[in-house]
């Protein structure tokens, strides 16, 4: 399957996938409904792994290993990391993922007034690490699943539809 290295299949390019995704849509919705929950429990696995194989520091771990999901649609499988919870200080996660996982500028001030009116200068990025367009934790880790990811969705659907057709003893 190409364009894994963009972190991308895509269907026009992959006979297995243009398979899938006709023979997905003449199935009843049940059947659909069933193959979308095997392939999220057998790929939610392998991409929290990924993702918490590539962390290296606590904030990383809250931020985007322990907030890793999978979503299963018909005809998408959607990698998520950072976008649910709140750290222990209340701050939601959301807020701070993108820099975590794309760093920050450390000398980044901002102005801040306190309770007796004194202005000064915060450097509030300091805790991120340096900039980094191609990412630190989850786009590496969706560079290393998606090919596997698409294979498993492929063989989970498959083998789903199989095990259905015989319990229904068609052969």
């Amino acid at each position: 399957m190409s364009g894994a290295g963009s972190g991308r299949i895509s269907v026009l390019v992959s006979k297995e996938l243009q398979t899938l995704l006709s023979a997905t849509r003449e199935l009843p919705a049940s059947v659909n409904k069933l193959i979308r929950k095997h392939t999220r429990i057998v790929i939610e696995p392998v991409w929290r792994e990924a993702v918490r194989g590539n962390v290296m520091d606590r904030l990383q771990t809250r931020t985007l290993a322990d907030t890793a999901r999978v979503a299963v649609a018909d005809s998408q499988v959607t990698l998520k990391a950072g976008g649910i919870g709140q750290l222990s200080s209340g701050t939601p996660i959301p807020l701070v993922a993108k820099a975590v996982e794309f760093g920050g500028d450390a000398n980044f001030t901002r102005s801040v007034t306190n309770a007796q009116g004194t202005t000064y200068k915060r450097r509030t990025k300091r805790q991120f690490n340096l900039p980094r367009a191609r990412g630190y934790v989850v786009y590496p880790a969706a560079r290393q699943v998606i090919p596997r990811a698409a294979s498993l969705w492929v063989q989970t659907a498959v083998r789903t539809i199989h095990e259905l057709l015989e319990a229904a003893g068609v052969r």
